[in-house]
């Protein structure tokens, strides 16, 4: 038998569950489909693997020498998509480190916000809830300056 701060606590969790899907919040992240992300946000599990459908039209961005793309990715069963940063990174041609991260919006009048932890190796982002009319884009830099870095197009 559950006690009832458990029964609680799971009965809030799943409130809050179907209020962020009723608000097309959409789950937040998962890494490979079946568990959380460990990246900013409230990630959730998605209930099946997502299938990688390749890099997103539109979505390369380089900076000095470093670059990303949006890769999308559909859920299998329901078909929802979801979005993930795929760099190449390593030392600008400045010699800095390059960083990758992956931004999204809600909608084609909100401001695009990070939703990926920063990146400085060459690999990906976990997958990120991507459904119409959400948008994701990548963006890389190295930070000589503050405003040393690039993003370009969304999905």
């Amino acid at each position: 038998m559950m006690k009832n701060s458990t029964k609680v606590r799971t009965l809030a969790t799943a409130g809050a569950m179907v209020v962020a899907m009723l608000a097309g919040a959409g789950p937040v992240s998962a890494t490979d489909g079946t568990s959380p992300s460990t990246t900013p946000g409230s990630a959730r599990s998605v209930p099946a693997p997502i299938n990688d459908a390749g890099p997103a039209a539109g979505t390369y961005t380089s900076f000095a020498g470093c670059s990303g793309q949006v890769h999308k990715g559909y859920e299998q069963g329901s078909g929802t998509a979801y979005a993930r940063g795929q760099f190449s990174l390593g030392t600008s041609t400045r010699g800095y480190a390059c960083w990758g991260w992956l931004e999204r919006r809600k909608d084609s009048s909100s401001a695009f916000e990070r939703v990926s932890d920063y990146h400085t190796a060459s690999d990906s982002t976990g997958w990120y809830y991507s459904q119409d009319p959400v948008q994701s884009r990548v963006c890389i830099g190295d930070f000589l300056y503050a405003n040393s870095y690039s993003c370009v197009g969304y999905w």
